[in-house]
């Protein structure tokens, strides 16, 4: 628990001013404690439905973390991380999704967002966690916290095969004579959705994505089931050839399609024809953490040898020299105390910029004219070596 400051207000007693002291608290909330956030969500995030938060605070909070910041005892912002195990490369690394990021309207403007973002950045720095993400309302309010994005998803449509408007309800009864059934996922499929997902992600070569199981499926079933939703599945030959996620409470909307390798037109042998638009849309941002253990999870595609000086604004212990040296066999990662005029021609690299070199997001290019930043000839030979963690697979909700 920090008490991170005092705020004065005037009262007046007896026709004479007093001072009276409001402290101001951000903490850690006990397991048994979460659920007194419920109140502030339900006042920020009003589109939210009962049926959805019923759900979330039953089984989301069950072991996610929510940061707070009260005065008065009461409280006037959250934040809350919830625990993925995310697949990075050939590692299985834990990481927190950001979620319902939220301030009471008349506490606004104070800075408290900011309070949150970077406490909870150097609590999970201590962690060794290499990265945790969101999916921003806007970029613009999470640019500033060294946010930058790492995944634009694909935006797909659904319609009948002439065309027509469909319902879940309308999909599960049609007829036709592909061999192909579809129907909407249950509790027990959920073992077999995971097996699924995982070996289509893995076949895919997708570096960086949330890990699938039993457990996952039965939680997303329960969150989309809450939304009037749940998972639809497409068999053949009585077994599974492909797999979407969809919601029905504006009209039917799909996402994360996962097919087989070779059924890529199992939907539509069934009658649903699903279309991937031209543009992706920016979906999921990330802020790197502990720098030494993400870099120490990467692989290079030939011998290489890079030292720069990194720049962190708020994880003051990632402001070091760093020393990577490594072939496609394996990469040492080495640190130390950056100095003033014995490193002064090394690299400088922000840490934004970092960011959107480790997932590939951009092209070194790109990223020297958005982070106005200048990479020496050398640098980008170098950190060309690096393999990427690309492509990434990240589009949950909560």
């Amino acid at each position: 628990m920090e008490v991170v400051q005092q705020d004065r207000c005037r009262s007046s007693l007896n026709g004479k001013v007093r001072r009276k002291s409001k402290m101001k608290i951000l903490k850690k909330l006990k397991p048994e404690e979460r659920g007194l956030t419920r109140t502030l969500w339900e006042q920020v995030f009003t589109e939210d439905t009962k049926e959805f938060l019923d759900y979330y605070y039953t089984e989301k909070t069950k072991n996610n973390e929510i940061y707070v910041i009260e005065t008065d005892h009461d409280i006037r912002a959250m934040m809350q991380l919830n625990p993925y195990v995310i697949q990075m490369g050939k590692k299985a690394i834990e990481s927190r999704y950001i979620v319902a990021v939220a301030t009471e309207p008349l506490y606004r403007h104070r800075g408290y967002m900011a309070e949150l973002l970077s406490k909870t950045a150097r609590d999970l720095y201590q962690q060794k966690m290499p990265f945790f993400f969101l999916m921003p309302a806007s970029e613009k309010i999470y640019y500033p916290h060294n946010y930058r994005f790492i995944y634009a998803a694909d935006v797909w449509s659904v319609k009948g095969t002439d065309g027509e408007e469909l319902t879940i309800q309308k999909i599960v009864e049609l007829q036709n004579d592909s061999g192909v059934t579809l129907r909407k996922a249950e509790g027990k499929d959920c073992k077999k959705l995971g097996d699924f997902a995982e070996e289509v992600l893995e076949k895919q070569k997708i570096q960086v994505y949330t890990k699938r199981d039993a457990a996952y499926y039965m939680r997303l079933l329960k969150e989309q089931e809450s939304e009037k939703g749940g998972i639809l599945i497409a068999e053949q030959d009585g077994e599974m050839r492909g797999i979407l996620v969809f919601d029905e409470e504006d009209g039917l909307a799909v996402r994360e399609p996962l097919i087989r390798k070779g059924y890529e037109d199992v939907f539509d042998k069934a009658g649903v024809i699903l279309k991937k638009e031209e543009k992706k849309k920016p979906l999921i941002m990330a802020r790197l953490l502990n720098i030494e253990s993400i870099l120490s999870s990467m692989v290079c595609r030939e011998e290489m040898d890079l030292e720069f000086v990194l720049y962190d604004p708020v994880i003051r212990e990632n402001n070091r020299l760093f020393m990577l040296k490594g072939n496609e066999e394996h990469l040492v990662v080495r640190t130390r105390t950056a100095h003033t005029g014995k490193d002064d021609a090394v690299q400088k690299i922000s840490v934004d910029a970092l960011t959107s070199i480790v997932f590939g997001y951009k092209e070194l290019e790109k990223i020297e004219e958005e982070e106005k930043e200048i990479f020496s000839a050398e640098f980008k030979e170098e950190i060309s070596k690096l393999m990427p963690f690309s492509p990434v697979f990240i589009n949950e909700i909560v």
